[in-house]
C-alpha cells in the first residue's frame, strides 16, 4: 500500500491546489483496488485490498450535479479531490473505491482536471448496505 505524505514541495507553489485552499486538503481517504480470488469451494469472489491513502479535499455536489444525481436517487454523491500521482494514474472506475470516514463510495466518474496531471476530480456514490 502506497501513501502520499502531503509534502509542500510542489513543482508551481502550490498550485495544483486553486480555488481548494491548502487547509481544505486535510480528509484522509483510503482507495482500495479489487483483486479476483477464490474461496474454499474454488468460486471466483471479488476481494478489496486496501492499495493508496492520501489526503483529499471532500464536498458534497452542488447546484446542477447535485439535481443531476437527485433525479436518479443518488443524493449520497460526493467528490473527492486527490493530487495526480503514479499511483493514481491508472485508476478506472471498475476496479477502485473509496473508503472515508468508515464508509464505502464506489467510483463513477474520474476527471483528470483540465488534463494537467496535477489533480484527480473523483465523483462518487455511497454504497447502501
Amino acid at each position: 500500500m502506497a501513501e502520499w505524505s502531503g509534502g509542500s514541495g510542489s513543482r508551481d507553489g502550490g498550485g495544483f491546489r486553486k480555488g481548494y485552499p491548502l487547509g481544505e486538503w486535510k480528509e484522509r481517504i483510503m482507495i482500495q483496488r479489487s483483486s479476483l480470488g477464490n474461496d474454499k469451494a474454488g468460486n471466483h469472489v471479488l476481494a478489496w485490498e486496501d492499495y493508496f491513502c492520501c489526503s483529499a479535499f471532500v464536498n458534497s455536489l452542488s447546484g446542477k450535479e447535485y439535481w443531476e444525481a437527485a433525479q436518479v436517487n443518488a443524493q449520497r454523491d460526493v467528490y473527492f479531490i486527490i493530487r495526480y500521482c503514479s499511483e493514481v494514474a491508472g485508476m478506472d472506475t471498475e476496479h477502485y473505491r473509496v473508503l472515508f470516514r468508515g464508509q464505502v463510495y464506489n467510483i463513477t466518474f474520474i476527471d483528470n482536471v483540465r488534463y494537467q496531471n496535477r489533480m484527480l476530480k473523483l465523483r462518487a456514490s455511497l454504497v447502501k448496505r
